[in-house]
């Protein structure tokens, strides 16, 4: 307590001394990191301050050719004065216009909810270039197109009124509402609602004989928002303890020619509470069984009391190991919390825990097997529209210069919006409460590299991955020049941006609280290719990752990914790295400034080469004979004109595994640049390089600082500015060093 009363007081003097020191000398640490560490309260330091209000507050009223309102007519001739009830009829409208006498169709839509089984726009219903189709939505409120039904808050009554539902429950009966789907208003069967199916990106029921994979099931929300298969534990995880078989290991299948799955003990606790559940055939369990980015379900396969063992249905994709997180779900016994519900499939039972104000929550359950809204057209924009409700994915777009500006896509199962094409823009969107991922963006074309343009840009991303929990992204691109800009991303399990291809752009993006349950992961990722040459990672700003002691990185390089682009990015609080290249080639790392990584600020390993020339962990992927990374390369069009025109690195390459220390055997980490990057962090060190990087690579002219240099450095870093002083010694240090737009960054 007194040397820590000491170094607070004299704190001033301190820096003073130090800054004459590094200005000087262009570096000074005789403070130890870990004890400045320690005494002021460093980790984390504070978040960066930016900024990116939005709002749509566009309430003007539009003029249109044709007019949709709910309390509108299909008998009407879709007039301002007189317009149509459905969307469906003024789609119809548009289809029979003569566009050649157009220079643009306008559907107007009035707030409202309009109910879909989903709406689905041919090339017929499409626009041309000289006249684009406008659906917009406007009024005062939202303009809800609804895939899924709106279950009225009066017509659940409590639990007691079901002795076989209230009999299995262990809170009081007007804890949990129910409310009867089969019957008027509803008449819903088990074909509306569905069987539950695997959820996890890692699940291995295809392999399994029978009726195991199908659509997503259907899933409740209350005033929006996901409710939980009623589970155990309520929150958080239970953990396997001795594995006693993993599938993978056993080749031999049982009688019914399904592969072998998994066993474990389970405590004493744990199986008397099993034992409980009426029916635990219809109960499932959902874990990251071996890795934290590999999640799966099964239904529970055997279970022996006695024993304290349990197996699922299907075994884990890569075998089970000890003290793996998972949970039990779809249990009604377990239906004990806020948040949660259940469905009684076979008599149709809707059951709910009472939510606060019961009386006025609203209820609604996604029903839809097809997306919300379908263009398979061109020259086609919706705006101001609101989508939700889908067991599907919210807008697929399959097209050309098709436009999707400030809606909202919220509670569908899978993807936000999906965009495949060209010249298409997704602007201005929210995309949140999302089962799988945000946007994703695929086109243009890899020979020629003709870019797509397509372009998400100005959106608000968040809240994606509350069911398919790994390798879900806010952002995804594929192809060739896809652009991802100034979107404003949080709240995730896994990573936010995610690209494969060529010449793709991810810039001026705000990303922060993701990859919140993984550690192998990185907020932005990429990885496994040798082809994937163009793709630039610049003036993002990410920080805060991770949660409950998970470790993830910041740009993730994984794999021996080769010719990326990387400069101009602000990584603050990353727990483990902030910049990861996993062994690539032509990597150009630099202009970064990094805070407070949790290991090292740049980490570049050699897996490709040591995995190819001395059969290390990376070997089944660059073996001589059959490594897929090789495959991938020689079925790419790496050595055409155009190809070797824009990536001159393609013309050194060998695969001379008898010249491994050629500088162009491709799997060394060679030609890669790690210059003019400026680290603060308690290590005060530039990361951790491998010889071979060292050898083949450039990695010099790095400006690196301990955490005690921050206010030197920075103009107000505790309060979240990490613009540059004026007076920072980076400026001495790196004369070529280029000011990150930090102003610019996040949505406009």
């Amino acid at each position: 307590m007194i040397l820590k009363a000491f170094i607070t007081l004299f704190k001033p003097f301190l820096i003073l001394i130090t800054s004459f020191a590094t200005l000087i000398f262009g570096y000074a640490s005789f403070l130890d990191a870990d004890i400045l560490d320690t005494f002021f309260n460093c980790y984390p330091v504070s978040a960066p301050a930016v900024e990116s209000n939005w709002k749509n507050t566009d309430k003007t009223v539009p003029e249109g050719d044709f007019y949709v309102s709910t309390k509108g007519s299909d008998e009407n001739n879709g007039t301002k004065e007189s317009p149509f009830a459905t969307i469906e009829k003024a789609m119809e409208a548009v289809r029979s216009y003569d566009k050649n006498q157009k220079t643009g169709i306008t559907v107007c839509i009035e707030a409202g909810e309009y109910r879909v089984s989903s709406l689905s726009f041919t090339s017929s219903d499409g626009g041309t270039a000289a006249c684009p189709v406008t659906y917009i939505g406007f009024g005062e409120g939202e303009v809800i197109i609804n895939g899924g039904l709106n279950i009225s808050a009066e017509d659940f009554s409590t639990s007691d009124k079901y002795p076989y539902i209230s009999s299995r429950l262990s809170v009081s009966a007007d804890k949990v509402l129910v409310a009867d789907l089969t019957k008027e208003p509803y008449s819903l069967s088990q074909q509306d609602w569905g069987k539950l199916y695997p959820i996890g990106t890692y699940n291995t029921a295809s392999s399994y004989k029978g009726d195991t994979t199908g659509p997503m099931y259907c899933e409740l929300f209350v005033n929006d928002e996901r409710q939980t298969l009623a589970r155990y534990p309520d929150e958080g995880f239970i953990y396997t303890e001795k594995v006693l078989a993993t599938g993978i290991d056993d080749p031999i299948p049982d009688e019914n020619g399904d592969p072998a799955t998994d066993t474990y003990h389970i405590s004493r606790e744990l199986a008397s509470k099993i034992a409980g559940w009426e029916n635990p055939e219809e109960v499932w369990m959902y874990g990251y069984w071996k890795y934290d980015w590999a999640d799966g379900s099964s239904p529970i396969g055997e279970f022996n009391e006695a024993e304290c063992t349990l197996s699922p249905e299907y075994r884990s994709y890569y075998g089970t190991k000890e003290d793996a997180p998972y949970y039990f779900y779809n249990c009604l016994e377990e239906l004990t919390a806020p948040g949660e519900w259940y469905l009684d499939r076979e008599n149709g039972l809707l059951c709910v825990y009472a939510p606060e104000n019961e009386a006025a929550a609203k209820y609604s359950l996604s029903l839809s097997l097809s997306p919300v809204i379908t263009v398979n057209a061109d020259n086609l924009a919706l705006k101001n529209l609101t989508v939700k409700g889908s067991r599907s994915n919210g807008i697929e777009i399959n097209g050309s210069n098709n436009t999707v500006e400030s809606c909202r896509v919220i509670n569908v199962a899978y993807t936000a919006i999906t965009v495949n094409g060209s010249g298409n823009k997704i602007i201005h969107n929210e995309a949140a409460y999302l089962g799988g991922g945000g946007i994703s963006l695929s086109g243009g074309d890899t020979a020629t590299l003709t870019p797509s343009g397509n372009i998400a840009d100005n959106n608000l991303i968040h809240n994606w991955g509350e069911v398919y929990r790994t390798y879900q992204f806010g952002v995804a691109l594929n192809g060739t020049g896809n652009i991802c800009s100034h979107n404003e991303m949080y709240n995730a399990p896994h990573g936010a941006v995610t690209y494969s291809g060529n010449n793709n752009m991810i810039e001026y993006n705000l990303i922060y609280n993701v990859c919140l349950l993984s550690d192998d992961a990185g907020a932005v990722y990429a990885g496994r290719s040798w082809t994937s040459y163009g793709n630039t990672v610049r003036y993002n700003c990410i920080h805060s990752l991770g949660s409950d002691g998970h470790t993830p990185d910041g740009i993730y390089l994984d794999d021996a990914l080769s010719g990326q682009n990387v400069y101009g990015n602000l990584l603050v609080n990353i727990p483990k790295y902030a910049i990861h290249a996993g062994g690539g080639r032509d990597n150009n790392i630099q202009n970064n400034i990094i805070v407070n990584a949790g290991d090292q600020a740049i980490k570049y390993d050699d897996r490709a080469r040591d995995g190819a020339l001395n059969n290390g962990w990376f070997n089944e992927h660059v073996n001589k004979d059959s490594g897929d990374m090789w495959k991938d390369l020689y079925a790419s069009p790496y050595k055409s004109e155009i190809w070797q025109e824009a990536f001159p690195q393609y013309k050194d390459f060998s695969d001379d595994f008898s010249d491994g220390d050629n500088p162009g055997f491709v799997p060394n980490p060679a030609n890669s640049i790690v210059t003019g990057n400026v680290i603060v962090d308690r290590s005060a060190a530039v990361g951790d390089f491998a010889d071979a990087v060292k050898k083949f690579s450039t990695v010099e002219n790095n400006d690196n600082y301990s955490l005690f240099h921050t206010d030197l450095i920075f103009t107000c870093a505790d309060k979240g500015d990490y613009s540059l002083r004026k007076c920072s010694p980076v400026y001495k240090n790196l004369p070529d060093f280029k000011d990150i737009p930090l102003d610019e960054i996040g949505r406009r």
